[in-house]
Protein backbone atom coordinates (compact mmCIF):
# COMPACT_ATOMS: atom_id res chain seq x y z
CA UNK A 1 0.00 0.00 0.00
CA UNK A 2 1.29 3.47 -0.79
CA UNK A 3 0.37 6.88 -2.17
CA UNK A 4 -0.98 7.60 -5.63
CA UNK A 5 -1.00 11.08 -7.13
CA UNK A 6 -3.06 12.01 -10.20
CA UNK A 7 -3.06 15.22 -12.22
CA UNK A 8 -6.30 17.18 -11.98
CA UNK A 9 -6.23 17.65 -15.77
CA UNK A 10 -4.84 14.95 -18.03
CA UNK A 11 -2.55 16.43 -20.72
CA UNK A 12 -4.25 16.53 -24.15
CA UNK A 13 -3.66 13.38 -26.16
CA UNK A 14 -2.15 11.42 -23.28
CA UNK A 15 -4.95 8.87 -23.03
CA UNK A 16 -4.70 8.05 -26.73
CA UNK A 17 -0.90 7.87 -26.57
CA UNK A 18 -1.05 5.55 -23.58
CA UNK A 19 -3.58 3.27 -25.24
CA UNK A 20 -1.40 3.05 -28.36
CA UNK A 21 1.69 2.29 -26.26
CA UNK A 22 -0.29 -0.34 -24.32
CA UNK A 23 -1.25 -2.07 -27.55
CA UNK A 24 2.38 -2.09 -28.66
CA UNK A 25 3.42 -3.59 -25.34
CA UNK A 26 0.73 -6.28 -25.54
CA UNK A 27 1.82 -7.12 -29.10
CA UNK A 28 5.46 -7.40 -28.01
CA UNK A 29 4.52 -9.75 -25.16
CA UNK A 30 2.35 -11.84 -27.46
CA UNK A 31 5.18 -12.13 -30.00
CA UNK A 32 7.70 -13.16 -27.33
CA UNK A 33 5.40 -15.79 -25.86
CA UNK A 34 4.45 -17.15 -29.28
CA UNK A 35 8.11 -18.01 -29.95
CA UNK A 36 8.07 -20.66 -27.20
CA UNK A 37 11.86 -20.55 -26.97
CA UNK A 38 14.16 -20.98 -23.95
CA UNK A 39 15.00 -17.74 -22.13
CA UNK A 40 18.62 -18.04 -23.14
CA UNK A 41 17.87 -18.33 -26.85
CA UNK A 42 19.09 -15.25 -28.79
CA UNK A 43 15.74 -14.80 -30.52
CA UNK A 44 13.89 -14.90 -27.17
CA UNK A 45 16.35 -12.42 -25.68
CA UNK A 46 15.81 -10.06 -28.61
CA UNK A 47 12.04 -10.36 -28.17
CA UNK A 48 12.39 -9.69 -24.43
CA UNK A 49 14.44 -6.59 -25.19
CA UNK A 50 11.54 -5.36 -27.34
CA UNK A 51 9.08 -6.12 -24.52
CA UNK A 52 11.18 -4.06 -22.12
CA UNK A 53 11.43 -1.20 -24.61
CA UNK A 54 7.66 -1.26 -25.21
CA UNK A 55 6.97 -1.31 -21.47
CA UNK A 56 9.24 1.68 -20.86
CA UNK A 57 7.52 3.55 -23.70
CA UNK A 58 4.12 2.74 -22.19
CA UNK A 59 5.18 3.97 -18.76
CA UNK A 60 6.67 7.18 -20.11
CA UNK A 61 3.42 7.91 -21.98
CA UNK A 62 1.48 8.07 -18.69
CA UNK A 63 2.54 11.32 -17.04
CA UNK A 64 -0.70 11.77 -15.07
CA UNK A 65 0.19 9.30 -12.33
CA UNK A 66 2.97 9.31 -9.73
CA UNK A 67 3.26 6.84 -6.88
CA UNK A 68 5.33 6.49 -3.73
CA UNK A 69 5.40 3.74 -1.15
CA UNK A 70 4.15 4.62 2.31
CA UNK A 71 7.76 4.62 3.52
CA UNK A 72 8.90 6.87 0.67
CA UNK A 73 6.06 9.33 1.27
CA UNK A 74 7.14 9.59 4.90
CA UNK A 75 10.64 10.46 3.73
CA UNK A 76 9.17 12.81 1.13
CA UNK A 77 7.24 14.78 3.73
CA UNK A 78 10.33 14.99 5.93
CA UNK A 79 12.46 16.29 3.05
CA UNK A 80 9.84 18.75 1.85
CA UNK A 81 9.44 20.08 5.36
CA UNK A 82 13.20 20.50 5.66
CA UNK A 83 13.31 22.45 2.39
CA UNK A 84 10.43 24.69 3.52
CA UNK A 85 8.02 23.25 0.97
CA UNK A 86 5.25 22.36 3.44
CA UNK A 87 3.05 24.57 5.58
CA UNK A 88 0.52 23.89 8.31
CA UNK A 89 -2.99 24.88 7.25
CA UNK A 90 -6.40 24.09 8.67
CA UNK A 91 -8.96 23.16 5.98
CA UNK A 92 -12.65 23.97 6.36
CA UNK A 93 -14.77 21.42 8.17
CA UNK A 94 -16.07 18.56 6.07
CA UNK A 95 -19.57 19.40 4.77
CA UNK A 96 -22.39 17.31 6.17
CA UNK A 97 -25.01 15.75 3.87
CA UNK A 98 -27.81 16.90 6.18
CA UNK A 99 -26.71 20.51 5.69
CA UNK A 100 -27.70 20.04 2.05
CA UNK A 101 -30.97 18.30 2.91
CA UNK A 102 -29.78 14.86 1.81
CA UNK A 103 -28.83 11.59 3.48
CA UNK A 104 -25.40 9.95 3.32
CA UNK A 105 -26.78 7.52 0.73
CA UNK A 106 -28.11 10.34 -1.42
CA UNK A 107 -24.64 11.93 -1.40
CA UNK A 108 -23.53 9.23 -3.83
CA UNK A 109 -23.95 9.87 -7.60
CA UNK A 110 -27.66 9.78 -8.35
CA UNK A 111 -29.56 8.77 -11.52
CA UNK A 112 -30.86 11.55 -13.74
CA UNK A 113 -34.15 12.89 -12.50
CA UNK A 114 -33.57 11.87 -8.90
CA UNK A 115 -35.23 14.36 -6.55
CA UNK A 116 -32.04 14.66 -4.48
CA UNK A 117 -29.75 15.09 -7.49
CA UNK A 118 -29.49 18.90 -7.21
CA UNK A 119 -28.77 18.83 -3.48
CA UNK A 120 -26.28 15.99 -3.97
CA UNK A 121 -24.44 18.00 -6.60
CA UNK A 122 -24.30 20.97 -4.24
CA UNK A 123 -22.91 18.71 -1.54
CA UNK A 124 -20.22 17.30 -3.84
CA UNK A 125 -19.22 20.81 -4.92
CA UNK A 126 -18.86 21.80 -1.27
CA UNK A 127 -16.78 18.69 -0.64
CA UNK A 128 -14.58 19.47 -3.64
CA UNK A 129 -14.09 23.03 -2.40
CA UNK A 130 -12.87 21.68 0.93
CA UNK A 131 -10.47 19.22 -0.70
CA UNK A 132 -8.92 21.94 -2.88
CA UNK A 133 -8.95 24.71 -0.25
CA UNK A 134 -5.72 26.66 0.17
CA UNK A 135 -4.90 30.03 1.75
CA UNK A 136 -5.17 33.01 -0.65
CA UNK A 137 -1.38 33.32 -0.73
CA UNK A 138 -0.01 29.86 0.07
CA UNK A 139 3.53 29.57 1.38
CA UNK A 140 3.81 25.95 0.25
CA UNK A 141 1.81 22.74 0.10
CA UNK A 142 -0.54 22.16 3.03
CA UNK A 143 1.01 19.23 4.88
CA UNK A 144 -2.32 17.48 5.45
CA UNK A 145 -2.81 17.14 1.69
CA UNK A 146 -0.01 14.58 1.49
CA UNK A 147 -1.76 12.16 3.84
CA UNK A 148 -4.98 10.18 4.08
CA UNK A 149 -7.36 8.78 1.50
CA UNK A 150 -9.75 11.70 0.98
CA UNK A 151 -8.32 12.78 -2.36
CA UNK A 152 -6.91 16.14 -1.29
CA UNK A 153 -6.18 18.49 -4.20
CA UNK A 154 -2.80 20.21 -4.18
CA UNK A 155 -3.32 23.43 -6.14
CA UNK A 156 -0.95 25.06 -8.66
CA UNK A 157 -0.48 28.00 -6.26
CA UNK A 158 0.68 25.67 -3.50
CA UNK A 159 3.02 23.86 -5.88
CA UNK A 160 4.59 27.08 -7.18
CA UNK A 161 5.18 28.28 -3.61
CA UNK A 162 6.72 24.93 -2.65
CA UNK A 163 9.02 24.91 -5.67
CA UNK A 164 10.09 28.50 -4.96
CA UNK A 165 11.01 27.51 -1.39
CA UNK A 166 12.87 24.49 -2.69
CA UNK A 167 14.77 26.59 -5.22
CA UNK A 168 16.02 28.83 -2.42
CA UNK A 169 16.87 25.99 -0.02
CA UNK A 170 18.77 23.81 -2.46
CA UNK A 171 21.19 26.59 -3.33
CA UNK A 172 22.06 27.19 0.32
CA UNK A 173 22.92 23.54 1.03
CA UNK A 174 23.93 21.70 -2.16
CA UNK A 175 25.74 19.01 -0.17
CA UNK A 176 22.49 18.02 1.52
CA UNK A 177 20.72 17.90 -1.82
CA UNK A 178 23.38 15.51 -3.14
CA UNK A 179 22.77 13.26 -0.14
CA UNK A 180 19.03 13.39 -0.71
CA UNK A 181 19.33 12.36 -4.35
CA UNK A 182 21.69 9.54 -3.40
CA UNK A 183 19.40 8.17 -0.69
CA UNK A 184 16.03 8.89 -2.33
CA UNK A 185 16.46 8.15 -6.03
CA UNK A 186 12.81 9.08 -6.66
CA UNK A 187 13.32 12.69 -5.49
CA UNK A 188 14.31 14.21 -8.89
CA UNK A 189 11.28 12.53 -10.51
CA UNK A 190 9.06 13.91 -7.73
CA UNK A 191 10.30 17.45 -8.34
CA UNK A 192 9.71 16.98 -12.08
CA UNK A 193 6.18 15.78 -11.32
CA UNK A 194 5.49 18.87 -9.22
CA UNK A 195 6.56 21.10 -12.12
CA UNK A 196 4.38 19.06 -14.47
CA UNK A 197 1.37 19.14 -12.14
CA UNK A 198 1.57 22.91 -11.69
CA UNK A 199 0.65 23.29 -15.36
CA UNK A 200 -2.26 20.83 -15.25
CA UNK A 201 -4.45 22.03 -12.39
CA UNK A 202 -2.40 20.45 -9.59
CA UNK A 203 -2.84 16.88 -8.40
CA UNK A 204 -4.95 14.70 -6.14
CA UNK A 205 -3.42 12.51 -3.45
CA UNK A 206 -4.76 9.16 -2.30
CA UNK A 207 -3.01 7.26 0.45
CA UNK A 208 -3.73 4.85 3.29
CA UNK A 209 -6.65 5.83 5.54
CA UNK A 210 -5.75 7.89 8.58
CA UNK A 211 -6.36 5.80 11.70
Amino acid sequence: MGYDMYLVRTPPGEDAAYEAASRSFDAAVEHRDRLELPHGHPEHQAAQTEVTRAYDAMESARTTHFCLTTWAMGDCRTLMDHFGMLVAAQPPDRPLPRAHAITSGQALPAPAGDAAAVQAQQYRRALEARLSWAPPHPGGIAAHKLGGDEGWIVTPGEIHAALAAYGTSRTTNPALLSEVVADADWWPAWIDYLHHAAGHGGFRTYGPPVT
